[in-house]
């Protein structure tokens, strides 16, 4: 009897708390108040639309130089990236036929030079001779037979003298040749460029027609792009567009000089040449990638730091009667500090654009 009266006395006090009502509308917990965010109101912004098309930098005019003649590379005389100017030394080929064909040459002309000059003084008193015997002949002081003797030495005289005449040039051509095969055994550059890359070694050995140095001209740079198949009829030859490198952080213009109606079967893409300003940093092989603009359309854009990441998923805030809602949306292109919104998000609706690391979905926005 005792216990069941010491037990009853907790359920009492038990019932007499929870006899109060709830008002009707009313909830026990309030929503948390946030201050200190900035909000802003979506407002749509027209401008043309751009489709990216991607490619890569290269120079006008890629040479590869290659040997002329067969030899051992002695000396490679530039480093790949440096910058040379019109007839540097690029590399050095051991050569020693081409010097012995040199001094051969030389031998030879000497040779025909002296040749040449006997020949002339043989002419010469072939030549007098035959004057002579003319004037005997004419006063009968001389035999048919002795004039014909005579005349016959000044045809032959003459003869020899055009034969050694013959003979010089071509010694003289042997001994151009000779020269021109030395001196492709020095390979210099044939404009101003960069060097891209050595294709041998030093003291490798090479024959004609082996590329030795792969060389950039300086004056001219242009970006291939890939142009896919279904923006092919957007762009034309003389076309400008914006092309930008972002490994640089530079946007140029450039203008379409080439496009090449082949397609790609499997990119579905063809490609096209857009021809660019000369600028000290560009280098062959950069990425680079080019806008296509279309028409004018509405777009929605919003700062960066309105947005919130959680894994894979982008959202942000939006306040509906100062209430936040937190609300997974997707981004289209990035336009410096602002990106474009594509769908989640209306025009006119405000969101929280600053401070969004402190907001809660359900919590009212304090001033």
């Amino acid at each position: 009897m005792k216990a069941s009266f010491w037990l009853t006395i907790p359920l009492a006090l038990l019932l007499a708390a929870c006899s109060g009502d709830i008002e009707p509308g009313r909830q026990q917990n309030e929503p948390a108040i946030i201050t200190g965010l900035k909000t802003d109101v979506v407002t749509p912004l027209s401008q043309a639309t751009a489709q990216t098309v991607v490619g890569t930098i290269e120079s006008r005019d890629r040479a590869i130089i290659s040997a002329r003649t067969d030899g051992q590379v002695l000396r490679l005389a530039v480093k790949e990236g440096e910058e040379v100017a019109p007839g540097t030394l690029l590399a050095e080929l051991g050569d020693h036929t081409a010097s012995e064909r040199l001094r051969e040459a030389e031998a030879a002309i000497s040779e025909a030079r002296k040749n040449r000059d006997m020949a002339v003084a043989r002419q010469k008193l072939a030549d007098q001779t035959q004057q002579r015997f003319d004037r005997l002949f004419a006063a009968a002081a001389v035999t048919p037979q002795e004039m014909d003797k005579v005349t016959a030495e000044a045809t032959i005289a003459k003869e020899s003298l055009e034969a050694a005449e013959a003979s010089l040039v071509r010694a003289t051509a042997a001994r151009d040749a000779a020269k021109t095969a030395l001196s492709y055994t020095r390979i210099t550059a044939p404009y101003a460029a960069t060097v891209v890359r050595h294709e041998v070694q030093e003291g490798s050995t090479v024959l004609p027609g082996t590329p030795l140095v792969v060389l950039d001209r300086r004056d001219g740079w242009l970006v291939r792009l890939n142009i896919p198949e279904s923006l092919y009829d957007a762009i034309a030859i003389g076309t400008v567009l914006d092309v930008e490198v972002p490994t640089l952080s530079l946007t140029l213009k450039g203008e379409v000089e080439e496009l090449f109606p082949a397609t790609d079967p499997r990119s579905r893409s063809s490609q096209a040449k857009v021809r660019l300003p000369g600028d000290a940093q560009l280098r062959s092989g950069l990425y680079a990638r080019a806008f296509l603009h279309g028409e004018s359309r509405d777009q929605l854009f919003i700062p960066r730091s309105a947005l919130v990441l959680r894994g894979q998923l982008t959202g942000l805030y939006v306040v509906e009667d100062g209430i936040l809602h937190y609300r997974l949306v997707k981004t289209g292109v990035l336009n410096n500090d602002r990106v474009e919104i594509l769908s989640g998000l209306q025009s006119g609706e405000t969101i929280v654009v600053k401070g969004v690391q402190q907001a809660r979905h359900g919590a009212k926005v304090g001033e």
